[in-house]
């Protein structure tokens, strides 16, 4: 009969608090599973969900992400958290092995079975399960005879300390609330006496349409016998149609854990590939421990035929950059138009659901975005989000959660992260869109960086997560820093593009990203506000505008808004909350296409660049192109037109030409097919502030596979009356008049030096309130700070 499951998630969990160690005095471990009792009053809790969200659901707290609520919901932090449910168990589970299984709670917990304590455990990535065979209790009683007990402990406080093990709470877009709850689904599993404990999938492709899948299987057999075995498997098409490959292994497990590894061959393969690559093939694969009384255990999981490899980038010697930053799928070349994932949908996790990963999802490939970078300031994703991604095409570049901190060296640190990591790859090494595995996030940055355990950890995790995974993994991003540089690293490796924002107008746009040199840009930054009737949610109505400080409470920096508003405009367009909101995000758009089309131009050399960020998991008023409700903002347009797999693009030297300059720039045309476009026609004009046009061209070219080239000039004499704004224009068509793809671009008539002053200006005005009160979210509104009575 195999594996049989029984889902214990959903809304009949129970939750109350105590003061740290109130509950075990109190006995609330030892409560029995009756109608009536001490939990009957409790609140009622989800299970997956998060304490915050239960507390909202039953009217104790206020919605955290009104506002500033966040900072007046941090109490319940303070505090531990009982879990119950009371539940009966499937009669044909009986006379098997029974193990309940957590598949992630947040942070550290103890859990009680019918009064029996079955362990603790730390680590909010870990799976983690107990046998319970001996404390299951089969009685027929009204709502179940089983009590299942789980004690939340108070959540840490400190990053540092649990880094790798939880998601960051801590830094400069986060309020200090620490989330915690049982975040994934639990249930109980009935398996014979060995059972499959996981399946391990690496793929080796043999030209287009041969490949070879080496399964590991990895059993444990709960008897104190070896038992002789068969593992029974097979791998048919899962969306493809396919014939059924099958596979008969004889083996002797021993008592306790094993492992055994065999491959399967596939002729007439069909492939995975991104999804501007080729087709995205899945097959499922079955795996069933067969003993001399039939089945007893099987999984399944569902898998692409895909190989990952790393290259070396071209054009940079070994002492510039030591390591391979090009992605191969299937022996081709991948370059990433990535952006970085900013997910979960919900930093509390109880308001996160499938239908939001879908719609999310959807959403990014609407966007031409090939690759999702997660990166270490947000969780590892969920499977669901992977099997969404293997669907869609779209590549997973996976951080672990190590983030901006300075670690500990000791070896009990470092082991407890290394395990931690390895169980975040168990779960995850199967889905055809994970390519890549990264240690940390910006933690070889500071002089406490260099001197922590920063390195050391990142080796470790390296090392330790190789033993279960045949993915490529890097160490940290990005290693070119001038720390990273100071500990070893080369000078081209990989560099986070985020100064032009931090700057606040210290350096335009076509002077800064230009002259980063490297391999790959893993987080590129640009910023917005989402709609008003977004804002309207998240910000009181007393608040909208003028702008309240639950404007900086939601991140806004609002000194750099205004910045980015006059770079791109030559105003700082705050006149109104329309023309404010409206201006961020064109503005972020603008720097979102000069940004990422000077990165895409330069391939093969750079290999990718990932916009920081698709989206944020809280409302704010920063990276997301998408709002945290899902709505587009304008620049998710530009994003749309930048990532085009066919793009032509226009590079020019400055935004602000003046009236009497010649205008100069080149069209270039970038194909990330891996197919030859033959010959196509590249139109461009030059239209005027009024849409007249003033010059136009056109010239003919072979526009060949995974390709970057410049192709023709493109100038004009700005006439010396000339005012305002003029606008580039750049089409393809095919040779039989089909449109391929068009760009355009807005420019300036302007000073651009008298610009440049003016942006300083603006600058200095802002740093000067930054000295003044730092990063307080409230240095905008000095009246605050008053020491006059308020009455």
């Amino acid at each position: 009969m195999g594996r049989i499951v029984q889902d214990l998630s959903g809304h009949r969990w129970q939750m109350e608090r105590m003061r740290p160690g109130q509950g075990v005095v109190e006995g609330l471990h030892l409560l029995p599973a009756e109608y009536q009792g001490t939990h009957f009053s409790w609140n009622f809790a989800s299970v997956p969900g998060d304490v915050y969200t239960d507390l909202q659901r039953a009217n104790e707290l206020d919605d955290p992400y009104m506002g500033r609520n966040m900072h007046r919901a941090k109490w319940v932090a303070e505090y531990e958290w009982w879990y119950c449910l009371r539940f009966g168990v499937d009669e044909a589970m009986r006379g098997k092995n029974l193990r309940l299984v957590f598949d992630g709670v947040d942070y550290s917990c103890d859990v009680w079975l019918n009064g029996v304590a079955l362990g603790r455990h730390e680590g909010m990535f870990s799976s983690f399960d107990f046998d319970v065979t001996d404390a299951i209790s089969w009685e027929d009683w009204r709502g179940g005879a089983n009590m299942l007990m789980v004690k939340l402990d108070p959540p840490p406080k400190n990053y540092r300390n649990c880094g790798g093990k939880k998601v960051n709470f801590s830094g400069d877009y986060f309020s200090g609330l620490v989330p915690f709850g049982i975040w994934r689904p639990v249930r109980l599993e009935a398996t014979g006496e060995t059972r499959i404990a996981g399946i391990r999938t690496d793929v080796a492709v043999h030209g287009e349409d041969a490949a070879v899948v080496s399964v590991t299987a990895e059993l444990v057999n709960h008897t104190e016998v070896s038992q002789e075995l068969r593992l029974e498997s097979t791998l048919t098409g899962w969306n493809v149609d396919v014939a059924t490959v099958r596979s008969n292994q004889p083996v002797v497990a021993p008592p306790g854990e094993s492992s055994f590894t065999f491959d399967i061959e596939v002729a007439d393969a069909k492939l995975w590939w991104p999804w501007d690559m080729g087709d995205q093939n899945l097959y499922e694969l079955s795996v069933s421990a067969v003993g001399n009384d039939g089945v007893l255990d099987h999984q399944t999981e569902v898998i692409g035929l895909r190989e990952i490899e790393m290259a070396f980038n071209p054009g940079y010697s070994a002492e510039e950059v030591e390591f391979p930053w090009t992605f191969m799928v299937n022996g081709k070349r991948h370059f990433l138009r990535s952006a970085c994932w900013g997910g979960q949908p919900s930093f509390l996790y109880g308001r996160n659901t499938l239908k939001k990963y879908e719609d999310r999802v959807a959403l990014v490939r609407e966007a031409n975005i090939n690759n999702l970078r997660i990166f270490g300031w947000h969780p590892p994703e969920t499977p669901e989000f992977y099997r969404l991604c293997d669907e869609a095409g779209i590549t997973v570049w996976t951080n672990f959660s190590l983030a901006t901190q300075a670690y500990p060296d000791d070896q009990e640190f470092i082991d407890d992260v290394v395990q931690e990591c390895v169980s975040v790859v168990k779960a995850r090494r199967n889905h055809a869109s994970q390519i890549y595995w990264m240690g940390g996030e910006e933690v070889f940055f500071s002089g406490a960086h260099e001197e922590s355990g920063n390195l050391a950890l990142m080796k470790a995790i390296g090392e330790g997560v190789a033993q279960h995974t045949n993915i490529p993994y890097g160490l940290a991003s990005p290693l070119s820093s001038e720390a990273g540089q100071r500990l070893g690293f080369g000078p081209h490796e990989s560099m986070h593009a985020n100064e032009h924002y931090y700057q606040g107008g210290g350096e335009f746009m076509e002077e800064y990203y230009p002259r980063l040199d490297c391999a790959i840009i893993p987080e590129l930054t640009a910023a917005s506000a989402p709609s008003i009737d977004s804002l309207r949610r998240f910000i009181p109505e007393d608040e909208l505008w003028p702008m309240g400080p639950s404007w900086a409470y939601h991140w806004a920096d609002i000194d750099i808004l205004k910045a980015l508003n006059f770079e791109v405009f030559g105003d700082p367009r705050d006149g109104s909350l329309e023309e404010f909101v409206e201006a961020t995000q064109l503005a972020q758009g603008t720097i979102i296409q000069f940004a990422l089309e000077t990165y895409r131009r330069r391939k093969p050399k750079m290999s990718g660049v990932a916009l920081c960020h698709f989206m944020t998991h809280v409302p704010d008023i920063k990276w997301g192109v998408i709002d945290y409700y899902g709505r587009k903002k304008a620049s998710f347009d530009w994003l749309k037109r930048t990532y085009q797999p066919v793009l032509p693009s226009l590079e020019f030297e400055k935004r602000r030409w003046s009236a009497g300059d010649h205008f100069d720039a080149m069209a270039w045309v970038i194909n990330d097919y891996h197919r030859d476009l033959g010959p196509v026609r590249l139109d461009w004009q030059v239209l005027t502030g009024d849409g007249q046009r003033a010059a136009s061209g056109s010239t003919q070219i072979d526009v060949v596979a995974d390709s970057a080239a410049a192709v023709t000039a493109v100038s004009w004499q700005v006439p010396t009356d000339a005012v305002g704004t003029f606008d580039v224009t750049l089409s393809l068509t095919s040779e039989d008049g089909t449109p391929i793809a068009e760009n355009a671009y807005t420019l300036l008539v302007g000073d651009q030096d008298a610009a440049k002053a003016r942006s300083l200006a603006m600058k200095q005005d802002a740093a000067t309130r930054l000295e003044q009160h730092g990063h307080s979210v409230y240095r905008y509104w000095p009246d605050m700070w008053s020491e006059e009575d308020p009455a």
